[in-house]
């Protein structure tokens, strides 16, 4: 999991979040959405400075940056330092699982996921949200990765069918899909209501799986 860009500049990611309250505001509601009905309690892995956990009371936070984390503790979060690879919880201890923009920082994402699994409760949920390689904001973020953005430098950006079969691998079923962000950057910035499906050109989709103990997760 990504790390020390996030100590470095905590600062600047987190003001990001002010500069696009639109961009926020639309991706806060779509996941607001996805959560609707999921079990308590919750966990987000990768809660950094809790843009999303505080408004969305999320019962803990995750995360190996200790910058964000003061950040996330001072808007309410309780937080826990640690991987999303190695979560420091027992089995079977959260309703729902939270991984927030996350998947494309982390160092094994289908190990992460299976993590996700082993921690919900029987018929938990998953709520991953990602910008999806393919959409114009995955396209916008991956030519500013080749320039040597500091964080997105550091990513890697998934397709809607990579993520899903990814889900699908670690013993998750999807249930439904929450997209928005279908403005294109670069354009004038405003608040998006989520559509409740797929859509090809959203830059920003959430995607909410039931975990399925009678699935055996691949170990390949």
């Amino acid at each position: 999991m990504v790390v020390e860009p996030f100590e470095k500049f905590w600062l600047d990611y987190d003001k990001w979040y002010d500069e696009h309250p639109m961009l926020y505001y639309s991706e806060l509601w779509a996941v607001e959405v996805a959560s609707r009905g999921v079990p308590r309690p919750w966990l987000e892995v990768g809660v950094g400075s809790g843009r999303f956990a505080a408004p969305l009371k999320i019962d803990v936070g995750l995360d190996p940056s200790e910058r964000l984390l003061d950040l996330s503790s001072r808007r309410g979060v309780r937080v826990v330092k640690g991987y999303a690879e190695r979560l420091p919880f027992p089995d079977k201890t959260f309703g729902g699982v939270f991984i927030i923009i996350t998947l494309c920082f982390l160092d094994n994402p289908l190990e992460a996921l299976r993590e996700a699994g082993r921690v919900l409760v029987d018929g938990g949920r998953l709520i991953l949200a990602f910008v999806p390689r393919e959409s114009p904001w995955g396209v916008h973020y991956s030519e500013l990765a080749k320039r040597g953005h500091r964080f997105y430098s550091q990513a890697k950006f998934y397709t809607f069918s990579e993520v899903s079969g990814m889900v699908e691998e670690a013993g998750f079923k999807v249930e439904a899909v929450v997209s928005t962000l279908f403005s294109k950057p670069g354009s004038r910035e405003v608040l998006e209501a989520p559509l409740n499906s797929y859509h090809p050109e959203a830059g920003f989709i959430v995607v909410r799986a039931r975990l399925n103990r009678g699935i055996q997760p691949s170990t390949q």
